[in-house]
Parts: C-alpha cells; sequence; structure tokens
C-alpha cells in the first residue's frame, strides 16, 4: 500500500497537545523490545504509551577478526552490535576499546560508544544506515578498511553503501533479533489477544524496525485481526521501516525520524489528527 496522505495544514485540527491529564490523551502501541525512552517520548509529546514488546535480541556465536587495529574503522548501526562485540574482546582478554575510529548512527548509539570511553569521530545525523553511509563516505577512500558488526537480519545498506566508494567491509553477524515467541510459544496467544484488544480501544500503531512490522503482520494474522491491523494506520521510523511495512500490505506514514522523539511526536500528531481508525 501506499503512504497515508494525511490533512493540509488548513483543514487539519489545529491542537498540538493536550493537557498531560487528559482523558483524550492519545493512545501510543509500543512495540520495541525496549520500551521505555519512546514511551518516555511519547509521554513528552502528552501521549498515553501502551507498552507491547513484540521482538526479543538473542547474541550470536562469531568469530573475532585478527586485530581490530588492523581497521581504520568500526562502523555500528545499533547499540547491541557494540554491546556484544565489546563483551566477546574482553572475554578475549583484549584491551577495550580498541584503538580503532568509531562511527555510529544518530544520538543513541553514540552515547553509549562514549560512555564506554570510545569517542566516535563519525556520527550521523541521520539515525539510519544510508545516513551513516553518507557521512562515512565523506570521510573514506578507496581501500578503507571497516568492521561491520551488526544483525544477521540487517539490511545490506551500509556495507554496499560503503564498497560503491571502494571500501573494503568485513560483515560480522553478533546478535539477531526474533519474536518473543521464537523461544516462547505459549507467548503468542496473549500477545496476540492483547494486540486485539489494544487496536479495538483505538490506538496509533508505531513501527521501529523491518522486524517489528513482519512480527506484527504474524501476530496479527494469528489472532485473526490482519484486517483490521491493515486498516489502521502505522507510524513507521525511516524509509527502510515504511518500505517494509508497505511490503506487507500496511498504511504507514513514514515519520522521517532521526530520533524517537520525533516518532512520538509524529503519532501523537497523527492521533490528533483523528486518523485513528477503530
Amino acid at each position: 500500500m501506499a503512504h497515508v496522505d494525511l490533512p493540509a495544514a488548513g483543514d487539519r485540527d489545529t491542537r498540538t497537545s493536550v493537557p498531560p491529564n487528559s482523558e483524550s490523551m492519545p493512545r501510543i502501541l509500543v512495540t520495541r523490545e525496549e520500551p521505555e525512552p519512546l514511551s518516555a517520548a511519547v509521554r513528552m509529546a502528552h501521549g498515553e504509551p501502551v507498552e507491547l514488546p513484540l521482538l526479543t535480541t538473542r547474541r550470536l556465536a562469531f568469530e573475532l577478526p585478527r586485530r581490530l587495529e588492523d581497521y581504520d574503522w568500526i562502523a555500528f548501526t545499533s547499540p547491541r552490535a557494540l554491546e556484544a562485540l565489546g563483551a566477546k574482546s574482553r572475554a578475549a582478554g583484549w584491551s577495550w576499546p580498541p584503538q580503532v575510529r568509531a562511527a555510529a548512527v544518530g544520538d543513541r548509539t553514540a552515547h553509549e560508544l562514549q560512555a564506554g570511553g570510545w569517542m566516535p569521530e563519525c556520527v550521523s545525523e541521520d539515525a539510519s544506515a544510508r545516513g551513516l553511509v553518507e557521512s562515512l563516505q565523506q570521510r573514506s577512500r578507496a581501500g578503507t578498511r571497516i568492521l561491520f558488526p551488526c544483525s544477521a537480519i540487517a539490511e545490506p545498506t551500509f556495507p554496499e553503501g560503503m564498497r560503491a566508494v571502494g571500501a573494503m567491509v568485513d560483515v560480522v553477524h553478533v546478535y539477531t533479533t526474533e519474536p518473543i515467541w521464537t523461544e516462547h510459544p505459549e507467548e503468542k496467544s496473549r500477545l496476540g489477544q492483547r494486540f486485539a484488544e489494544e487496536m479495538q480501544r483505538g490506538c496509533v500503531i508505531t513501527c521501529a524496525s523491518p522486524s517489528a512490522a513482519r512480527a506484527m503482520v504474524e501476530l496479527a494474522r494469528d489472532a485473526g485481526v490482519l484486517r483490521r491491523l491493515q486498516r489502521a494506520v502505522l507510524v513507521a521510523m525511516g524509509p527502510t521501516t515504511t518500505r517494509a511495512a508497505e511490503s506487507l500490505g500496511l498504511q504507514v506514514v513514514d515519520a522521517g525520524a532521526k530520533n524517537l522523539a520525533v516518532l512520538a511526536r509524529k503519532a501523537v500528531e497523527i492521533s490528533l489528527r483523528g486518523l485513528v481508525k477503530e
């Protein structure tokens, strides 16, 4: 399905926020594995977060390169990749952080690097793999060596983008993201029932990753509410997630989000415009 067309500025409700104690506070469904950062952003935007995490992260077994210092850059598109590489390196008795330049997607990953004593030298303003490609291309040349620890289900955007300018990218899968019910099948029925109930009550659904969109559709199909989900408005974080959700037949508004605060504000705005379909 195509993007949802929003009402023109002159046609929409001029309200931009709701009093924090109002009973009409917009309900925003948060499906992230770690819901609190987005939930906090929703509250700041005067919305009511409804937390329903659908995903879990599982670290994978992987081999460390011979020497991290052989690389010009180590690029991170998520804090989870940083955590996995750091844990493996420390377990091997290696000095951490390594004496290698770090590149990070967005503020959150950059903050995690800094908290560990590793100052990133390249941080993309746009919190996406494409944004990191655009930032790092300006600081790379043919033959630049990059280590890219990432999810096993990550899109090839970053390695393909850097190889296009002659960089040598080694991809190492250090974790994967999967639905909670993969390891706990008994959870699927409970989550499906809760998902159906929340849609029945009315809410704006947020989606921060392609894997969340896939999990949502699987859950809705098994719970018998797929058509309701397809009629709902989904607010997605960035073009990659938007394309993935659209390919699954969902109606999507791309928040164009550079961070979770933007995603939260867009979801609250959509609710106030009256686009929630109960």
